[in-house]
């Protein structure tokens, strides 16, 4: 039966896979693997649930080394052995391109968005029709944040959503889940995991919205399903339509959309 988190970990990852519509018969999935507790969790999942429900799909598990610590690909293979999973470990020197001089504005945005790329690739080059990723629920909440204090809009990542009319699939099993939740039981399951080694990991945009949630979360219980709710209970008759014809002013937008 397993213990009382265990059974609602479980819970929360078949209603997300099911009332999105994450997984079908016949898939090669892409695990976009990092050797966080996220990631070690969506790893752990997709290959556990493969022993209780009958369809089955195939993994792949692809980690993109940032450059930060040269020890981390080793590391991460040895995790990665463990599972008896194929994989593909990739060394680039994206992370230490996003923060460098040229780049010091906003080096997230870079560094995801080059580990994306590649990602992408390497699924497609594997025959992967889905890729995978850990992305919780906090994730999910802060990007909205993010996205309407820093670029002018009202968007976050999706727990699925359509790539290439449709070719590639990214998927977010851990959508329903807290971040909180998520440690509770890597740590009880005793999974091994590694610090992110990204020097604004603790010092970036994320993590002062990160900080800011977690007061509102602290003062309500109720915050933070009410926050999660509100993103697909969207009353378009109480917001105000866009100005000159739907053309948002130039000072009024911000950067790109935030994804990840």
């Amino acid at each position: 039966m397993g213990t009382y988190l265990e059974r609602e970990i479980k819970h929360l990852f078949g209603k997300a896979v099911h009332g999105y519509g994450l997984i079908e018969g016949g898939d090669r999935i892409a695990v976009a693997f990092s050797g966080g507790k996220d990631s070690v969790l969506l790893l752990y999942m997709l290959k556990e649930r493969l022993s209780y429900i009958p369809i089955r799909y195939e993994l792949f598990a692809v980690y993109v080394d940032l450059g930060f610590d040269p020890e981390m690909p080793n590391i991460v293979e040895t995790m990665l052995k463990t599972t008896s999973i194929p994989y593909e470990i990739i060394r680039t020197d994206f992370g230490v391109k996003a923060h460098s001089k040229e780049n010091r504005e906003n080096p997230c945005f870079l560094c995801s968005r080059l580990r994306r790329m590649t990602i992408f690739k390497t699924a497609w080059n594997h025959g992967c029709n889905k890729i995978a990723f850990g992305h919780n629920q906090d994730d999910l909440i802060e990007t909205f944040f993010l996205n309407m204090c820093y670029s002018g809009q009202l968007a976050t990542m999706l727990p699925r959503q359509e790539f290439f009319d449709g070719k590639v699939v990214v998927i977010r099993p851990l959508s329903l889940m807290t971040a909180a939740k998520i440690k509770r039981f890597v740590d009880e399951k005793k999974l091994p995991y590694v610090d992110n080694p990204c020097p604004s990991a603790l010092s970036g945009r994320r993590a002062m919205m990160k900080e800011l949630l977690g007061h509102l979360y602290r003062s309500n219980s109720k915050i933070r399903g009410n926050i999660f709710r509100a993103m697909s209970n969207v009353n378009l008759e109480y917001l105000p339509p866009p100005l000159n014809g739907g053309m948002m002013d130039d000072r009024m937008s911000g950067q790109n959309n935030i994804s990840d």
